[in-house]
């Protein structure tokens, strides 16, 4: 593929990479003599008519699109054969090999590169172009820290042809909102949820959602909350977590409503940022005091009793100045109103107690199935009561629903798991996902999640995942025809088919409960567990007929085995088996049913045969 040349225009000179749906090339535009990115489309999109038409409307519609955090589209055409896209070429790296190096990345940083790709998304959004496929992977930077987002328009090319063929999720399952998961209608929060994961992956350095498989990770944008920030990393400041976390909200309608919106909480934020660190400065240091000289001790004397007034004096005066100083500052720090608290979740309402002026703290923590976990039950003082300052409030926290033990249910057949997990105070999903499994029969259960052994909440709802048995496979179908019925169902079963439809007809070339004709043919290569046509004989069958045979002596002086064999309606029979003594001749008479074939062996070799009429 290098040094091709596409339309007489755009030279191959290096292979760049390539992912599922397509080549990547750097390319040189030979006209604008300038550096580009081609994309030369697989062969399985490249041979889809459908696809083609609409991933040629979807290039389109981005190609319109301009803005300095977009690699742009240039071209988009074919030749001989190869379908291609001519892009934008980028001097940089990804995203994602920033975040492999690098993360976490400092908030003010991840900040940035999330504000660029907000821009990206807000123009992209408001041209009525969905993204589809958030992921640091898609996200470009350049040497001077520009963001560019590249592959807009090109996942939603594939997801409505590959959805509407097989229904597999499209995206990476990673950075998959869950309206996509699920197969739902996707708009533009969904590319607000895939940023979140995003920003959510810059500032820890791993990923909310992990699991062995991408059903089992799907699984978990569905159901899961993810890890706080500030657990994997203190550094993140409450109010960025809060952003993230509200950018994954499982709801699309409870995530921020547009690009531009969430910009400006994160814009923010950064600000916020920048302040504190402008205004913290470094103190000077302070140089200790150089020691007094050294004088030469004088003689003690004895107090005298005015000496000892003095002390006490002394003494009294400072513990009165201290009283009036505390009685001062109590005085100077004046009342603040207690801010109701309850219902907020904990980090908030610690947040809004100290921008009272008050010390909140958290007394206890309690079940309740009524409250979320996190969030704020109880407070103490009330809400709006008129305290100092400074004051310590006591705040008791949900722990949401008891935990409990999820009891295994793989390989349990539907029915039976859903008994146990109901026993255990469970739900289960209404919905299941069905797969092939090569050991577990249909029927029964292959994955849970949450896991077995796994502390969950009382009245979680487990979902399951059922086996439909061993994936099909292509098989032969058997010769059947001259079997009788109960023989054909048995090499039926052996080659993994199934019955079909069983026609009886009159036959008088075959006996009764034969097959006559079968439906497919025999060779013909069908799935396992097609169905076999099948017509059966209902008789009277061939008459019985005779047919006179003459073995003549062999020319030697030796006795030789002879033997008589009969192929017809009736199958194959050996019907005269004798010793022929030297010079003796054989006579016999034979019957046969419909029409055949006669063989007569002497010592095992065919010394004569004759079609049977």
């Amino acid at each position: 593929m290098i040094g091709k040349i596409l339309e007489g225009r755009y030279e191959i000179i290096s292979e760049l990479g390539g992912g599922g749906m397509a080549r990547v090339y750097r390319g040189q535009d030979r006209l604008l003599n300038r550096s580009v990115t081609i994309k030369i489309l697989r062969e399985q999109y490249a041979s889809d008519k459908e696809f083609l038409t609409r991933f040629q409307r979807e290039a389109q519609a981005v190609a319109s699109l301009s803005h300095p955090n977009v690699v742009s589209i240039y071209d988009v055409g074919q030749d001989d054969g190869l379908h291609y896209l001519i892009m934008e070429y980028v001097e940089g790296r990804s995203l994602k090999d920033l975040i492999s190096e690098r993360a976490p990345l400092p908030p003010l940083e991840a900040i940035d590169i999330a504000l660029q790709i907000c821009d990206a998304l807000e123009h992209a959004h408001e041209n009525g172009v969905i993204h589809r496929d958030i992921k640091p992977h898609n996200i470009l930077i350049t040497r001077n820290g520009r963001v560019k987002v590249t592959d807009f328009g090109i996942a939603q090319a594939v997801s409505e042809v590959t959805m509407s063929q097989s229904g597999n999720m499209i995206g990476s399952v990673h950075y998959l909102a869950p309206e996509q998961a699920r197969g739902g209608v996707v708009g533009a929060t969904a590319d607000i949820y895939s940023l979140g994961i995003v920003l959510y992956e810059m500032l820890t350095g791993v990923l909310p959602f992990q699991g062995e498989t991408p059903v089992a990770v799907a699984i978990k944008h569905l159901q899961e909350s993810p890890r706080p920030l500030r657990d994997l990393n203190p550094n993140v400041p409450p109010a960025l977590e809060r952003i993230v976390m509200r950018s994954l909200e499982k709801d699309p309608s409870r995530r921020y409503p547009s690009a531009a919106a969430l910009r400006s909480d994160l814009r923010a934020v950064k600000n916020a940022l920048a302040d504190a660190s402008f205004a913290t400065q470094v103190l000077p240091a302070v140089e200790a005091p150089d020691p007094p000289p050294a004088t030469t001790p004088k003689p003690r004397r004895r107090p005298r009793v005015w000496a000892w007034v003095l002390v006490a004096l002394l003494f009294l005066g400072l513990a009165a100045a201290g009283l009036w100083s505390g009685f001062r500052y109590y005085l100077a720090v004046g009342e603040t109103q207690v801010p109701s608290v309850v219902g907020l979740p904990e980090g908030q309402a610690l947040d809004q107690l100290a921008a009272a002026g008050l010390r909140g703290q958290v007394g206890d923590r309690q079940y309740d199935a009524s409250i979320p976990a996190g969030q704020v039950m109880a407070q103490d003082p009330a809400a709006n009561a008129r305290v100092r300052r400074g004051r310590v409030v006591t705040l008791t926290v949900s722990q949401g629903k008891k935990l409990v033990r999820v009891p295994s249910v793989v390989g349990q057949t539907e029915r039976n798991a859903r008994l146990m997990l109901e026993n255990a105070n469970f739900k289960v999903a209404a919905d299941t996902l069905k797969v092939y499994h090569p050991t577990i029969p249909a029927g029964s259960v292959v994955d849970q999640n949450p896991p077995a052994d796994s502390q969950q909440p009382e009245g979680t709802e487990v979902r399951l995942i059922l086996s439909k048995g061993p994936e099909p496979q292509f098989t032969t179908v058997p010769k059947l025809v001259g079997s009788t019925l109960a023989e054909a169902q048995q090499k039926l079963q052996e080659a993994k088919l199934t019955q079909g439809t069983l026609t009886y007809q009159r036959s008088e070339d075959q006996f009764q409960d034969i097959i006559i004709a079968q439906d497919p043919r025999e060779g013909t290569s069908v799935l396992q567990g097609s169905a076999i046509n099948l017509v059966v004989s209902q008789g009277p069958g061939p008459v019985q007929k005779q047919v006179a045979v003459t073995i003549d002596p062999a020319p030697d002086d030796k006795d030789h085995e002879v033997r008589v064999v009969v192929t017809d309606a009736q199958g194959t029979n050996e019907v005269l088996k004798k010793k022929q003594k030297k010079g003796q001749q054989i006579q016999a008479v034979v019957n046969y049913f419909g029409k055949g074939k006669l063989q007569v062996f002497r010592d095992g070799n065919v010394i004569f045969q004759q079609d049977l009429q």
